[in-house]
């Protein structure tokens, strides 16, 4: 199978090569790289489970903190990887993800103005606010903005300006738009999945929000939506024009199908519909719901922190309720015939998968390919219900199957791929047919087109022993730094490979040298 070689993106244009003889400036010489390494190693990707490209650098701060510093001359090169991520139901986002060493870079700089740039966003009880202001709005018209595909379309000039604004720091602010102009074809875009480009959308995003508070509207934002409250529908309406005319300016656009009006009415309704739906299962855990803490993530998500002791069998039993009145709610559906409870039913889905994943039952795994099938980004919950389950009970050869399972069902993207693979890399060897056929599938997974999959799939075959020679010699042919290292932790790994073959990669870098022996010792 013919693959295309992962990118790696040089720019050496005069100005950036002037730039490069002013990086011992004094504004550069702040920057905790050490830090950076540390925050990069010790936190996966958002999304993602700790891959093996990180978790093979254990024992390398050092030497990443070296590459880091190499990586701040704007002609030095940066080896990206873009890879797709699941929609909330259909549709799938590219995701742009660079080196490790490079993504230290990125935190040591962002970190270094970050008490300058817009407060984030995300931070806790920002989504309750978020909520609430149309909930508790005085105000008839509530107008719901936005931004499609914003990571995507953000303009690192525009950007560079708001940098230089807020930090009147030239330096850094250079030094910030060309490792972003490295890591795009196009002058656009910033790095998915990371806290810095969350921090550098919030500035972004901060200049579309100024210009509607100018306009003396009352505004609230979280990430990339926008809440806007207005007196009637000829105003909403207006609000709508005004700002895609001016997110246009930004290089930025509305998304037609989450661009909406609504009442305040009609949130305080739906609101209250899914405090009825919520206490109709949780009111069978007594009368203590005050003392479960539940915490809203990532927008349509909740998390439980605690269950209190006298609570837990009747909340975990509830739970089951929610699980078998979604299935019922969905047989015979396809998921674009979804109705509104099924609706709030699935947004309760993953907190009932949470809190059950300790529970003596398993949960049947028609519920997890059904659910996985109807919104693939789902996937990340069902591995890692499979994770918390692993040293609580003897279910090897279940899990093993549930995998294969999953598999077989389809839609299964490079994040879930991942996502897969780890999973198979953490459990133990079973004695099933599931345990072969997934292992099978591991290995065909070295041919993948993206090299992080690669980088899983050859850690899993090594794991398992059956990493090969021949496929090594394939894996090395199409790394670059995004996944050379994590090659040679799996030789590390495998052990019985050809000698020369070792050779050639321990000796190519002590990156490499470092994650071989990790390899070895894991």
């Amino acid at each position: 199978m013919t693959r295309p070689f992962p990118t790696v993106i040089m720019l050496t244009s005069a100005y950036e090569r002037q730039a490069a003889e002013n990086m011992a400036d004094n504004n550069l010489q702040d920057l905790n790289i050490p830090k950076a390494v540390r925050t990069v190693l010790a936190k996966p990707l958002d999304r993602l489970p700790a891959l093996i490209t990180d978790r093979s650098l254990a024992n390398s701060h050092g030497t990443l903190a070296s590459l880091a510093e190499i990586a701040l001359a704007p002609n030095a090169g940066v080896s990206v990887e873009t890879i797709t991520m699941p929609k909330k139901k259909f549709g799938h986002r590219p995701i742009v993800i660079p080196d490790v060493a490079s993504r230290c870079l990125y935190v040591a700089l962002v970190d270094s103005i970050n008490k300058q740039l817009e407060p984030d966003s995300r931070s806790e009880g920002n989504w309750d606010i978020f909520e609430k202001f149309a909930e508790e709005s005085p105000i008839d018209y509530i107008v719901d903005i936005d931004i499609a595909a914003c990571y995507e379309f953000i303009d690192h000039e525009i950007l560079h300006r708001e940098l230089l604004m807020r930090t009147m720091d030239q330096g850094k602010a250079d030094a910030i738009r060309s490792f972003l102009k490295r890591c795009s074809f196009n002058g656009r875009g910033l790095p998915q999945l990371s806290t810095p480009s969350d921090r550098l959308a919030d500035l972004y995003l901060s200049v579309l929000e100024r210009q509607l508070l100018r306009r003396k509207l009352p505004v609230v934002r979280y990430a990339d939506d926008f809440r806007i409250r207005a007196e009637s529908w000829e105003m909403a309406n207006g609000v709508i024009e005004y700002a895609a005319e001016y997110a246009r300016e930004l290089g930025l656009i509305l998304s037609s199908d989450k661009t909406v009006i609504m009442r305040a009415e009609a949130h305080r309704a739906r609101a209250k519909n899914r405090e009825i739906l919520q206490k109709k299962y949780f009111d069978s855990a007594k009368s203590h719901l005050t003392l479960i803490q539940l915490v809203q993530r990532d927008y349509d998500d909740v998390e439980v922190v605690e269950i209190p002791p006298d609570d837990e069998k009747a909340l975990k039993e509830s739970m089951r309720r929610i699980i078998a009145d979604w299935k019922a709610s969905v047989a015979g559906r396809q998921p674009d015939m979804e109705t509104s409870k099924t609706t709030e039913l699935r947004r309760m889905l993953p907190l009932a998968i949470t809190i059950l994943q300790k529970d003596d039952r398993r949960i049947d795994p028609e519920i997890f390919t059904n659910l996985i099938f109807r919104e693939p980004v789902r996937l990340e919950r069902v591995c890692k219900y499979i994770l918390n389950r692993m040293d609580s009970f003897s279910e090897t050869e279940e899990n093993w199957s549930l995998v294969r399972k999953i598999i077989e069902a389809g839609r299964i993207g490079p994040s879930g791929r991942i996502w897969l693979l780890h999973v198979a890399g953490r459990l133990p060897k079973g004695s099933s047919t599931d345990c072969n056929w997934v292992l099978r599938w591991a290995g065909e997974q070295c041919n993948d087109r993206h090299e992080m999959v690669r980088a899983e799939a050859a850690w899993v075959s090594a794991k398992f022993g059956a990493l090969t020679d021949d496929m090594t010699v394939e894996l090395l042919k199409t790394s670059t730094r995004i996944s050379e290292h994590a090659i040679a932790a799996a030789m590390g790994r495998q052990g019985d490979l050809n000698a020369s073959l070792k050779k050639s990669v321990v000796n190519a870098g002590t990156l490499n040298r470092e994650a071989f022996s990790w390899g070895e010792q894991n």
